[in-house]
């Protein structure tokens, strides 16, 4: 059935008082009841030429708000044009444009509610693909757009400029309509988007009436987005989400942080309190790079297949297992309080389910014994004693380890800095080897050499034991030359 001129009447009556209130749009259009963080985001955005940088806690809400921010603007200001942008497709991908999937469903069953028209509801008057929201009318002029942030191509941003404008004769610009040709610019995870992509955005930043939301978990000290929440935060409307303070995070959540990365961790600030990490000049592998890693969907798969098994047998610590393929953790698996000979079998169920070509295990201790059993069933097995010797014939350039188990978490930390990614299912455990890997100090001994803080001093001072973090560092193990086999020919040649 067509609209009457009084459905287009009350529509845009609707549309007008929704403009200028975003929280009321959420509540009337989306079936959203915002939290007090969440309306506090969608009040500051608000205002044209609202700037509004969010830094927060996990599952605080702020990709529900920023999906309401988005449907609001896309709805309210015809022609408008919405750039979003983020550090990997998997966060615009499987988490915004899903978010935004969910509000426009729960929308439509808001506004049958409503009693508005079928050919209001939001799907009716939008369609949506994997990266384009975009109006059926006037799809080229009027849309919202996902773009992924890359410094080797930082034009995620570029070309975007308000539609809807004109210059008065004395050279003047004004809107052509209040409600028209505005844009509004949707950094998620800010905090990993590279300077490079702000810096080609700046000139399309300057638009009249342009708005910016950027909303992320505040991983590092540096950049735009840190910026924007200190030095420079005069220019901008600077929220801070914290965990503590929102309903929708369980009350548990911050405790078990802290029992497993120690009060003030920077785990704990970033991930439950939403605060920037501390300049820890002793924590060898930096915070960002962790969960830069937690937030990739691909990496090259080059090298063996490598399981690395850190045994424990009873008391606190844990028997893990991590399976990498050449940049990516594909499998981590966690078991406590078992013995050797069920720690060897699940190793070698472990190698067979997952396709592995070696397995690398820590033999220090109880170890040795899970090492051996496994090559008596001929498993291609890597004796890994952590406490040896550090390889010799290291750059001089670089940090001298004191023990193997030193090198090795030297060679993690320069893993770290390429492009890794924690891509195991098991969610959960991959957020806690990337919580361990960032939590592990490093000093030097009287020699100069540096020393990994050990697992008791970190016991001491309220943190868990890297048990996955060891049994991914094993898997960096340097080749070990095979023995010689001498024939007796070959001896009589001495």
């Amino acid at each position: 059935m067509a609209l009457t001129k009084a459905d287009l009447t009350d529509y845009a009556k609707l549309r007008g008082i929704w403009r200028k209130d975003p929280v009321l749009y959420a509540q009337q259009r989306l079936g959203l009841n915002p939290t007090a963080q969440q309306r506090q985001l969608l009040d500051a955005i608000a205002p044209a030429g609202a700037k509004v940088s969010v830094r927060a806690g996990h599952g605080v809400g702020k990709s529900g708000a920023t999906s309401a921010t988005i449907l609001w603007h896309l709805e309210c200001y015809e022609y408008c044009r919405i750039p979003c942008t983020a550090p990997t497709a998997s966060q615009l991908y499987n988490v915004l444009w899903a978010e935004l999937s969910k509000w426009m469903r729960r929308s439509d069953e808001q506004s049958k509610t409503m009693g508005l028209p079928s050919e209001l509801l939001l799907s009716n008057l939008f369609d949506k693909t994997q990266d384009r929201l975009a109006d059926k009318g006037n799809p080229s002029e009027w849309y919202a757009v996902a773009r992924t942030s890359r410094r080797e191509a930082p034009d995620a941003l570029q070309g975007f400029h308000a539609s809807d404008v004109q210059i008065t004769d004395d050279n003047k610009a004004v809107e052509r309509s209040s409600s028209g040709g505005s844009i509004l610019f949707v950094i998620e995870e800010a905090s990993g988007v590279p300077d490079e992509i702000f810096e080609v955005a700046e000139g399309a930043l300057s638009s009249h009436g342009a708005r910016l939301l950027m909303v992320g978990n505040p991983t590092k000290n540096s950049g735009f987005f840190a910026r924007s929440q200190k030095q420079d935060r005069a220019l901008y409307t600077a929220l801070h989400f914290s965990c503590s303070d929102s309903p929708l995070v369980d009350d548990t959540y911050r405790k078990n942080l802290v029992r497993k990365y120690g009060e003030g961790s920077n785990v704990v600030r970033v991930r439950a309190d939403g605060e920037f990490p501390k300049q820890d000049d002793d924590v060898l592998i930096p915070l960002e790079l962790t969960e830069a890693a937690l937030e990739r969907k691909d990496g090259e798969r080059n090298g063996p297949r490598r399981l690395g098994v850190d045994v424990a047998r009873f008391g606190d610590d844990r028997t893990t297992f991590v399976l990498r393929a050449g940049d990516v953790i594909e499998q981590v698996e966690v078991r406590s309080k078992q013995d050797t000979m069920t720690t060897a079998g699940m190793a070698a169920q472990f190698f067979r389910q997952w396709s592995a070509d070696e397995i690398y295990v820590d033999v220090v201790g109880i170890g040795a014994g899970v090492a051996d059993r496994l090559r008596e069933q001929n498993f291609p097995v890597t004796d890994v004693n952590v406490a040896e010797k550090a390889p010799e014939n290291l750059d001089p350039k670089d940090a001298v380890p004191a023990k193997l188990r030193d090198y090795l978490w030297l060679e993690m930390a320069e893993w770290m800095k390429g492009t890794p990614a924690f891509m195991a299912p098991q969610e959960e455990n991959a957020e806690d080897l990337a919580g361990e890997l960032s939590t592990v100090r490093y000093g030097l001994d009287s020699s100069g050499r540096m020393v990994v803080e050990s697992k008791d001093a970190m016991k001491k001072r309220g943190v868990r034991s890297p048990d996955l973090a060891d049994a991914l560092g094993v898997t960096f193990a340097p080749e070990k030359r095979k023995p010689m086999i001498f024939t007796t020919t070959d001896l009589s040649m001495i």
